[in-house]
């Protein structure tokens, strides 16, 4: 069965998370192999470097290529992720089991927790240390190793980079490009986990692929028979933002594969390209060798063809309107479908010109047309809508708002593209969508600058770093914290970032630390919090707070005793009873992190001395005691923090469970989870119970509430 989102990924996880018999001394492996698993499944041009290696190793391939035969053999149908898990569930046992249980209680929390909720299960040791631990060794292992902390989702949702060369090469071109995708990785990260740890931290480091990488990677795809694995291939160096190693792809395709139907849309594509690089002489000749290679074919092709070499043609300033003429023959003869395409097509590229006279007469053109398709005729109508909000005084549309409109809207596209490519690991070509964005709307720069400056940072290009810092100390920090050479200078800079952010809040100035601290050695980023905090004053509480931000950086970074150290000092500044309490939460946050629940209770009860009606703190005791086994009070601590806001589910949450397991306790193990806020924990807590009565194992995974614990306990 295929299952989508992973299939063999999970299955590869789940045998490598087995064989681990002393997971303490295997943890910063195995989460370097998450981290592997993780960036193969984002970085589209990672993904391919390492593909490429594969292909040209014999064994590898072979193996790589049998997989895919196997998967065109299997049985084809559909499954989601969660299906599949459970049902390998219902069919595992022993440590299998175990492993599958973290795994489903990772996917139902939209997380990516598997590796520490296995070391929990493993050690009993508490997972949110393993998550501290999993963290420190990105951070000391990885550079830029912020990017493994985004979104985690593969960018573009068609086939990577060389991934249907693979099942070209395996005579199964029919796959999906899912499927294809599991395969490889589950190959990829077989062989990942079979080098040494200084080996996966060389791969894990690697930068962006540069253009000239990418023409080595590509150059085999060449010699495959079919264009189709080169053509996917050039579409995703062009979806991704690396346009100058798809001009150079769809080149290349243009020449190997003359003749075929791949030549002409390559043609086109490098007019796009060419455009936007407005290189229009060159635009001009791609489009022209497309035309040429249509000629003989279906006059809408001829059409298409000549709407290019006329847009171009007016970008160059040439007087096109023989073309023009020429083209409204030709669509006087077309089925009417064909006809509204060209229209419709003609009108986007109006649009993109922002030649609105000319978009609305080509919109007019479509909802005029007898048996317009619906589709269209849909797109034209919303258009046109949207056109007569900006209509001036004669009735014409106003160039000057639709344009702002328009330009708002390709920001916005050229962020979001932005983000993808920078937690894709490209950060160049994040770069080159922010600059975008603020090219289309100069207003926007200054709120994405600290994107381009993270970007520009990620990428290595510290002069325009440097640029986009100037006058903003928390940046500048960020430029000489990479300069070992410059570290006066970025405390300077910190310190004077975290006096600007003080009046916004400690959580503002935690945000303004943390950047240049990620990249210190840990020996300096105690010095440098020594010295920020050398001249602050007690009065205000500005050196608690300064010493609260502080800790709360370390935490980020892993580094919990030192956390603990700056929380206490941070206590013994003296500071007044509000941010007392918040420095005692914490603190017990911290301690009930690292598993002492009994100590956590008591300094939660600490922070109530301070401000009893803090709900956060009974909320802790709750959860702290919980885990103790103490359901009473928990219970009693949980009915207070629901007085204090009632409108937290979490907080309900436990109140409503831990009534039930007060007046009738099962499985103290199962109680635990089943009282816990969490939705991983709750369907777990349903598993629990209906395996020790006997119920649907399966349907329990999907338990989401109290009430649907209860029909399983």
């Amino acid at each position: 069965m295929n299952v989508s989102e992973g299939h063999l990924t999970q299955q590869y996880l789940l045998d490598y998370l087995t064989i681990f018999d002393n997971i303490e001394e295997s943890y910063d492996h195995l989460v370097l192999q998450n981290m592997f698993l993780y960036r193969m499944s984002v970085d589209g041009g990672f993904h391919a470097r390492v593909v490429s290696s594969i292909l040209n190793h014999e064994e590898d391939r072979g193996l790589l290529l049998s997989l895919l035969s196997d998967c065109a053999e299997a049985d084809n149908a559909k499954a989601s992720l969660k299906e599949w898990l459970t049902s390998s569930y219902a069919a595992a046992d022993g440590k299998r089991k175990e492993v599958l249980a973290c795994l489903l209680r990772s996917h139902i929390s939209g997380t990516n927790k598997t590796a520490e909720l296995f070391a929990e299960s493993e050690t009993k040791i508490p997972e949110s240390i393993w998550r501290t631990k999993s963290r420190a060794a990105v951070i000391d292992k990885i550079k830029n190793s912020d990017m493994y902390f985004g979104a985690g989702r593969r960018p573009f949702w068609h086939a990577f980079p060389l991934d249907l060369a693979a099942a070209h090469l395996a005579g199964v071109k029919e796959l999906s490009a899912d499927v294809i995708y599991d395969a490889v990785v589950c190959v990829a990260g077989a062989w990942f986990s079979t080098l040494s740890e200084e080996e996966m931290i060389i791969w894990l480091n690697m930068p962006r692929v540069t253009p000239e990488e990418w023409e080595k990677i590509v150059r085999p795809l060449l010699d495959i028979a079919d264009p189709t694995p080169a053509v996917s291939a050039a579409d995703w160096l062009y979806a991704s933002g690396n346009y100058d190693a798809a001009l150079d792809l769809y080149a290349n395709i243009t020449l190997a594969y003359a003749g075929s139907e791949a030549e002409k849309p390559a043609f086109e594509m490098m007019g796009e390209i060419l455009t936007e690089f407005k290189d229009f002489d060159n635009a001009f000749e791609s489009y022209k060798n497309a035309f040429l290679l249509c000629r003989k074919t279906d006059k809408y092709a001829i059409a298409e063809g000549l709407k290019n070499l006329c847009i171009t043609g007016d970008d160059l300033g040439e007087d096109m309107q023989e073309y023009y003429a020429r083209i409204t023959r030709l669509a006087e003869e077309l089925p009417s479908d064909k006809r509204c395409m060209l229209y419709l097509s003609f009108s986007a590229a109006m649009r993109k010109r922002r030649n609105y006279a000319n978009e609305y007469r080509w919109i007019e053109e479509i909802v005029g047309t007898e048996d317009c398709p619906e589709e269209i005729f849909s797109a034209a109508m919303n258009r046109l809508s949207e056109m007569n909000i900006y209509l001036d005084y004669s009735g014409n549309p106003d160039t000057e708002k639709l344009s702002a409109a328009d330009s708002a809207v390709e920001a916005a596209l050229a962020v979001e593209k932005g983000d993808f490519a920078y937690f894709g690991f490209d950060p160049v070509c994040a770069l080159f969508w922010y600059n975008r964005a603020a090219s289309a709307v100069p207003e926007l720069k200054d709120r994405i600058l600290p994107k381009m400056f993270s970007a520009a940072v990620a990428a290595g290009l510290v002069s325009d770093a440097a640029g986009y810092a100037r006058g903003t100390p928390a940046l500048e920090a960020v430029v000489h914290a990479q300069d070992t050479d410059e570290f006066a200078l970025a405390v300077n800079a910190v310190n004077k970032a975290v006096t600007a952010s003080l009046s916004r809040g400690i959580e503002s100035a935690a945000a303004v630390i943390y950047p240049a601290f990620l990249f210190l050695s840990e020996e300096k980023r105690r010095s440098a919090a020594e010295q920020i905090l050398e001249s602050r004053s007690t009065r205000d509480d500005e050196r608690s707070r300064v010493s609260l931000a502080l800790g709360s950086v370390y935490l980020d970074l892993g580094m919990i005793s030192a956390a603990r150290s700056m929380l206490r000092a941070a206590l013994r500044a003296n500071p007044g009873s509000e941010i007392r309490s918040r420095i005692l939460i914490e603190l017990a946050w911290m301690e009930s992190e690292e598993g002492e629940y009994k100590q956590a209770v008591e300094t939660y009860r600490l922070a109530l001395k301070q401000n009893e009606r803090f709900p956060a703190a009974w909320a802790g005791i709750a959860k702290a005691s919980i885990r103790m086994g103490e359901f009473e009070a928990a219970l009693s601590a949980a009915k207070e923090a629901v007085l204090l806001n009632p409108a937290e589910d979490s907080y309900r949450h436990m109140k409503e469970a831990l009534e039930i397991v007060c007046t009738e306790p099962k499985s103290e193990t199962a109680d635990k989870l089943f009282c816990l806020p969490g939705a991983e924990n709750t369907a777990y807590a349903a598993v629990l119970y209906a395996e020790a009565s006997g119920l649907d194992v399966a349907a329990a995974w999907s338990a989401s509430s109290v009430s649907d614990v209860l029909a399983f306990r």
